[in-house]
């Protein structure tokens, strides 16, 4: 799937009618189904023995808001208590560092032995809270709770500034970020040894803390991400043109997960990946092997897919799709209509990036065994009609729960407002202005500027 002359002209969104979005889906030739029922996403969705009470779930979005050990503060709480106020069946934790060292802000979450008391304080008063709205909504089943653990990669950050920790060099990539290639270092083997440890000994903890699963994050370019894609890296087992090779970090974590938690069969492994990240080969993932193409270069899931049925033999079960690197070609992963300060207007129409992540879900899904439970992204720019689209795709079965992020942020209610309304408020509604993400980059609490006055720039 390429990009086409009809989607270079960039649009913003300007429509005021469920009849005239279907008329630009159709004018751009997109298949992005819309069904104005919206029941089906009250339905509950089975894994293995367990069961999520609804098909919407909450997308992992750093606050950077935790105290100075890592621990959530004050407002981590606030924003998960308003997460559970608002009925999604599942809340999907965002990324938590698995050490101090590999933070890509001096205030995001890291999971720790020391701080073990307050993440079981947020995880029991976030289900206690959920629990009881799901039931006020009429909603069988217990909130399912997942913690999205996670290594920064080149964009961790150390004592305030930027150390990235590369599994290759790439300058275009260290452009995006405006760091040389001499800042930070490439990890060694030996280093990603340790980690693997450490991913192993934090995953553990999250089962103890009393979490429903956890997720060993994989996508947006951080380092397990960055690690699929490291053709280029020399004389290594975890790089080079052997996806063997470059995925051997990801599935020996899950190998020893499988072992050590033998004796917690409720605890869900997964992962939330990026399939595609448009990154022309051989640096990309996702992508064709065919050599000077530009961005975005043309998609070939066959890597994805060879690394999801290996996952899917050690046991997993539910997976998160996304795809894009936000630090370098945001529309990919975040379809906007303003871009962050200082970046620039996307080089296609927004509704062809949302086109872009449906179908690789999609395509993904299909491919994949029955009792597989796919969580799709990107549904925050469809605004007040997105669940019209997210029905849809559950009832065409080219889904099974979809998350929704930066909406969450905007109106943590959109669930409960889809469940008794049959359509999120428009006055609550995201706007995709990327302020959320200009907080991220400079290093603020993060949250949404425009709904909530908690956050300013």
């Amino acid at each position: 799937m390429k990009i086409t002359s009809s989607y270079k002209k960039f649009e913003p969104f300007t429509y005021r009618s469920l009849s005239d979005l279907k008329k630009k889906i159709k004018e751009l030739r997109l298949d992005i189904p819309i069904y104005s029922k919206v029941e089906i996403l009250k339905e509950r969705v089975k894994i293995e023995n367990k069961f999520i009470p609804n098909r919407l779930a909450i997308q992992p979005m750093e606050g950077f808001d935790s105290n100075i050990d890592g621990a959530p503060s004050e407002l981590t709480f606030r924003r998960y208590k308003r997460y559970a106020k608002g009925g999604a069946g599942l809340i999907w934790f965002e990324a938590t560092a698995i050490s101090d060292n590999c933070r890509s802000n001096q205030h995001q979450l890291v999971l720790s032995e020391n701080n073990s008391k307050q993440f079981k304080s947020l995880v029991s008063i976030t289900r206690e809270r959920c629990n009881q709205t799901l039931k006020n909504l009429g909603l069988e089943g217990q909130c399912f709770l997942i913690l999205q653990l996670n290594h920064s990669g080149r964009y961790s950050r150390r004592e305030g500034k930027k150390y990235p920790v590369r599994t290759y060099h790439n300058s275009e990539l260290d452009n995006a970020i405006n760091v040389s290639k001499k800042e930070g270092s490439i990890i060694s083997d030996m280093e990603l040894e340790m980690i693997e440890d450490l991913w192993v000994e934090k995953a553990i903890l999250a089962s103890e803390i009393g979490f429903d699963g956890v997720d060993i994050k994989s996508c947006h370019g951080y380092l397990i991400s960055e690690l699929l894609c490291s053709r280029v890296r020399k004389n290594s087992k975890y790089g080079g043109q052997s996806l063997e090779n470059r995925t051997r970090l990801l599935l020996n974590i899950f190998k020893r997960l499988k072992k050590e938690l033998t004796d917690k069969t409720n605890f869900l492994m997964t992962t939330r990946l990026g399939v595609y990240n448009g990154i022309p080969y051989p640096n990309g993932f996702g992508v064709k092997s065919e050599k000077n193409e530009n961005f975005p270069a043309s998609i070939d899931l066959l890597e994805p897919l060879e690394l999801i049925k290996k996952l899917y033999n050690f046991g997993l079960r539910l997976i998160n799709i996304s795809a894009g690197n936000p630090h370098y070609k945001p529309h990919i992963t975040r379809p906007y209509d303003t871009p962050v300060k200082g970046g620039n207007l996307a080089s296609e129409h927004p509704l062809y990036s949302v086109n872009r992540i449906i179908k690789l879900v999609s395509l993904i899904k299909q491919q994949l065994p029955e009792d597989m439970v796919v969580i799709g992204s990107g549904y925050s720019y469809l605004r007040q009609y997105a669940g019209y689209i997210a029905a849809s795709l559950i009832h065409e079965k080219k889904v099974d729960i979809c998350g929704f992020g930066r909406m969450a942020f905007a109106n943590p209610n959109f669930p409960r407002q889809i469940f008794q309304d049959g359509i999120i408020d428009k006055n609550e509604v995201c706007i995709t202005c990327s302020k959320c993400s200009e907080l991220m980059k400079l290093e603020k609490n993060a949250g949404c500027v425009v709904r909530d006055p908690q956050y300013q720039i």
